[in-house]
């Protein structure tokens, strides 16, 4: 029986992202089973109507305690294929209960690029992991939005708005996170970015963070005797100016649990990124992590998504955990503005007990 559910349930996702249901009206909605702490669900759309009924829309949860504190935006999937911020934005909505403050979670930011495989290839679009109530799906997707999606072919280069900066090659303008902070008439990615800034300006919020993931930071020696010297971005906290002095504070905390991260200041030389340009267009203090996954190494030719020996789903999930709850303690620090949090899994739990664990 879970075996039959499970294939229905697979259907289903791949039916609503050919969009033989809506003729591509509709956002892709993956599985998520909100815990007793969400206390709400909308649309991104409540916050820019323009991009209801489309591919763009996206679910957003509130976890409210009721109680004065800070106001916390916690996003994964800007990059469909950096599955364990959507991962742990999943877990997330599934387990925690804030019981001062509130929290505000959106797990499948670019909705767009969940419905399409990785143009990497090194994935299975859906990859299936044991939850507690049978089998869940975890969707690895494209790092941009569809291209049918978009409905304007790329550029020959992507010119950012509104700096005027030249930001790469045409498909970059495809990549949500160099699309902050949006144009209200702009193509769908750009309006996509324009609606989470209404979000965190309607709602105003304190602090987000945006969690990512890059190449690992192996060294190896490739084919011919060349080294590849691994990623850079891999274990690293990025910070908008504002909020340099808190990331530091919480990334001693991080290093205290084991897990070793760079800090690294946000930079006004690149343009679109999430943690600069909410930054720099709101009060809301920005944050981006990034963990390893095997996924993004080019040099690797069977990549273990979620079961990588040194990179396991669960140590990098943990990674963003222990990041999410090391920024809520600075922040009080700093500002005063507390949330308070039960039932977050640490990175030794998750590796203990598996993902599967906090999946309902």
């Amino acid at each position: 029986m879970k075996r039959f559910q499970f294939i229905m349930v697979l259907c289903v996702l791949l039916l609503i992202g050919q969009g033989i249901f809506s003729q591509g009206a509709l956002p892709f909605l993956p599985d998520v089973r909100p815990g007793y702490g969400v206390t709400g669900m909308v649309w991104l759309s409540d916050y820019f109507p323009s991009i209801r009924n489309t591919p763009m829309d996206t679910r957003v949860y509130f976890l409210e305690s009721g109680k004065e504190g800070a106001t916390f935006l916690l996003f994964g999937g800007v990059h469909p294929r950096e599955i364990a911020g959507t991962s742990a934005a999943i877990v997330f909505i599934e387990n925690v209960i804030v019981t001062r403050g509130r929290v505000i979670v959106i797990p499948f930011t670019n909705s767009s690029g969940f419905s399409i495989p990785d143009e990497l290839g090194s994935s299975s679009h859906f990859l299936e992991v044991e939850g507690k109530s049978g089998p869940r799906i975890l969707v690895y997707g494209d790092r941009r939005t569809s291209l049918e999606d978009q409905g304007v072919e790329d550029p020959e280069l992507y010119i950012h708005y509104p700096t005027g900066s030249v930001v790469g090659a045409g498909d970059e303008s495809r990549n949500l996170n160099r699309a902050f902070p949006g144009k209200i008439d702009g193509t769908p990615t750009q309006q996509l970015a324009y609606a989470i800034m209404e979000l965190i300006r309607q709602e105003n919020v304190d602090f987000n963070l945006d969690m990512h993931e890059s190449d690992t930071p192996e060294q190896v020696t490739l084919p011919g005797g060349q080294i590849h010297q691994g990623g850079r971005l891999a274990y690293m906290l990025v910070c908008h100016p504002s909020g340099l002095e808190i990331g530091a504070l919480a990334l001693f905390e991080v290093e205290d649990q084991g897990i070793p991260m760079k800090l690294e200041e946000s930079s006004i030389d690149f343009r679109g990124l999430s943690h600069r340009e909410i930054g720099d267009a709101t009060h809301c203090i920005s944050f981006l992590s990034e963990s390893p996954n095997p996924g993004q190494d080019r040099w690797r030719d069977q990549p273990l998504v979620l079961d990588d020996p040194k990179y396991p789903i669960e140590h990098r999930v943990g990674m963003h955990f222990e990041v999410i709850r090391a920024l809520i303690e600075s922040f009080a620090l700093f500002t005063g503005k507390e949330i308070h949090l039960e039932g977050l899994p640490s990175e030794k739990e998750l590796i203990t007990f598996g993902i599967g664990a906090y999946l309902n």
